[in-house]
């Protein structure tokens, strides 16, 4: 008795976002600097405490 196997072969479609990360092996798109802006300024004004029951107090300082 012979034994056979199938092969399924499952390519992504060319769409240009593959493209790109193909071409430049990394990923090409990158937050703007008015995001990291926002990220940043709200680490700024984030303020964690621990609370007596032992839980965490999140406040944002603004």
């Amino acid at each position: 008795m012979s034994k056979t196997s199938t092969k399924k072969i499952i390519t992504s479609p060319k769409t240009e976002m593959n493209e790109k990360i193909d071409d430049k092996k990394e990923f090409p798109y990158e937050p703007g600097n008015q995001v990291i802006n926002n990220i940043l300024n709200y680490s700024k004004a984030l303020s964690v405490r621990k609370s007596k029951g032992g839980d965490h107090f999140e406040m944002v300082l603004n």
